[in-house]
């Protein structure tokens, strides 16, 4: 399983903007062969702040998501929204584990 949170800083007055571009990356990826979860999230008392939370079945289906043609697009529509660079981090999950979380792909 290969799990990712990336945390998003926006630019002051580009929260919209980066909605707007963000919403169908967000649709294309839920169409992912390999996703097990993916989430947006953004920060109650800070909204420039957001945080990317993917889970993918194995590194191919993340490495797929990273060379997808709607990610690159994605990304370069960001880019001059962006205050500051990206930052994506691996996690180990803990709980549920991963065969709980995985469950769903067998059916």
């Amino acid at each position: 399983m290969n799990t990712w949170m990336t945390n998003i800083q926006i630019k002051t007055g580009q929260v919209e903007a980066f909605l707007v571009v963000t919403a169908p990356f967000a649709a294309e990826c839920l169409h992912e062969p390999g996703l097990v979860s993916f989430a947006l999230l953004q920060k109650a008392v800070q909204p420039g702040s957001f945080s990317l939370f993917e889970v993918y079945h194995d590194e191919q289906a993340y490495q797929a998501h990273l060379t997808a043609a709607y990610f690159s697009r994605w990304r370069e529509a960001i880019d001059p929204l962006l205050d500051g660079q990206l930052w994506p981090e691996p996690y180990h999950p803990i709980y549920p584990p991963p065969e709980d979380w995985e469950r769903h792909l067998e059916a």
